[in-house]
């Protein structure tokens, strides 16, 4: 698929096209894999979220805490906090200045799990660097250096739209 807008077109928007078509190209490739991998956990799609979102944390959740960030009830993330616990994937403790709540968080095996996952999509992401020519591959790391180290851009730019 050709970039849907020429480079003699707005350069933002000729940018904003590649770049789309870039990460559907990756998420793409990765597609099967990832989903070979997640199938083969037997978790729901939520109990996998949970699983991201404990392991993306950094440290214990309340399980209403978690149903916020899953955007369900109480009563149904709990279902699923449940299950997990029941598998070994997740643990719950009471909280220790308030028993009323329980807090839960990743065991070694929920870690794994996040860990094998982490671990596709970069065997993906290596493989599809690899298989580019070493010039572009190296044009594209100068490129993403200077977006992922370049915070004053977006510095600028967030303060500019706060005085327009």
């Amino acid at each position: 698929m050709q970039p849907t807008v020429s480079s003699s077109d707005d350069p933002v928007s000729a940018t904003c096209a590649v770049m789309e078509q870039f990460f559907e190209r990756l998420t793409c490739s990765a597609k099967a894999a990832t989903m070979d991998s997640l199938v083969a956990t037997e978790l729901s799609l939520s109990q996998m979220r949970s699983v991201f979102i404990l392991g993306s944390h950094g440290s214990p959740m309340s399980v209403n805490e978690l149903a916020g960030e899953l955007g369900l009830s109480l009563a149904a993330a709990g279902r699923g906090i449940d299950k997990l616990v029941g598998l070994d994937i997740v643990d719950r403790r009471e909280d220790a200045s308030d028993r009323r709540i329980k807090r839960i968080s990743l065991t070694e095996k929920g870690r794994e799990i996040v860990d094998a996952q982490m671990s596709v999509k970069e065997d993906l992401l290596r493989d599809f660097v690899s298989r580019l020519p070493a010039e572009v591959r190296d044009n594209l790391r100068s490129a993403l250096d200077a977006v992922v180290n370049g915070d004053h851009y977006f510095a600028t730019s967030l303060s500019q739209e706060a005085h327009a």
